[in-house]
């Protein structure tokens, strides 16, 4: 192993000092998770156990004491795509094995009840060993993901703040 999950989470440590997590700055994570998934060893057998949103078994490697930032291990499901969502603060996203369909969209209106929101794809692509997805604060951090093929796909993600999702998205022109 040549890059170990310590080494990541102290550059990341640094990266955030600012309190202001810029576009650029969630970029600059990019490339740190994607030497970890690369470089890291078998990522899925590292840190703790963890209930996925999916049903599978994920891993959490790193929990900010702070609440700053999470970097975890997810699985998604083949053919079975993750409701529309939002997260409380912005993602990085890497993928491990598998192909996954991600895609992300932004809010066009000023809709408080999720539900009946109007939102519109800003980016569209498939995630495999090493590539890289982002998602942003809030309106551009709604998106959803799933497997495609016959196997389960799996990533790493570096999350702002808990991570938790806040938002479900239950609409039509998806």
């Amino acid at each position: 192993m040549s890059y170990s999950v310590r080494q990541l989470v102290s550059e990341i440590e640094s990266a955030l000092l600012n309190k202001t997590h810029s576009v650029q700055i969630i970029w600059s994570l990019g490339p740190l998770l994607q030497r970890l998934v690369l470089e890291g060893g078998d990522l899925t057998i590292q840190g703790d156990p963890r209930n996925g949103s999916s049903g599978l078994e994920g891993r959490l490697l790193y929990d900010d004491p702070r609440g700053k930032f999470k970097v975890v291990v997810s699985r998604f499901v083949p053919n079975v795509p993750t409701p529309i969502h939002s997260h409380v603060s912005w993602g990085v996203i890497c993928g491990i094995s598998g192909k996954e369909r991600y895609t992300s969209w932004t809010l066009t209106d000023n809709q408080r009840n999720h539900e009946n929101s109007n939102i519109k794809i800003i980016s569209a692509h498939h995630i495999e060993r090493g590539d890289i997805g982002y998602w942003y604060k809030s309106p551009n951090n709604i998106h959803r993901q799933w497997a495609e093929g016959h196997e389960p796909s799996c990533v790493a993600i570096i999350m702002g703040e808990d991570g938790s999702r806040v938002n479900i998205f239950d609409t039509p022109n998806a």
